[in-house]
């Protein structure tokens, strides 16, 4: 496993650890998952992970510049409100059902 630690800038759009309120400080990880399939991940300076099926794979992993900027991308979709992922599971639920593919899956926009 690889780990990286970074800090964002003050104000940057980044949503706070739900038990420490921290919105700066975390260290990214990276660890061999499966075949050919590595998870990335960002985990809080109090130790709160961003949940496993949140997570970024990826097939190479690291903690480069790129793999960070996703994982904080997944840490953030992870920690928003409840609400605003339901009303998303019922949009991506109501394209499934009229044909359309849900938004996140291979080819969906």
């Amino acid at each position: 496993m690889t780990t990286r630690k970074i800090k964002c800038k003050e104000g940057a759009d980044v949503e706070p650890c739900p038990k420490c309120g921290n919105r700066t400080e975390f260290t990214i990880h990276s660890a061999y998952c499966a075949e050919d399939c590595c998870e990335v991940w960002a985990v809080c300076k109090c130790g709160h992970e961003t949940p496993d099926g949140e997570r970024f794979e990826d097939v190479w992993g690291g903690c480069d510049d790129n793999n960070c900027v996703v994982a904080m991308s997944c840490w953030n979709a992870a920690m928003r409100e409840p609400e605003q992922g339901k009303a998303e599971d019922a949009f991506n639920a109501e394209q499934a059902k009229n044909g359309g593919m849900p938004y996140g899956t291979y080819g969906g926009y």
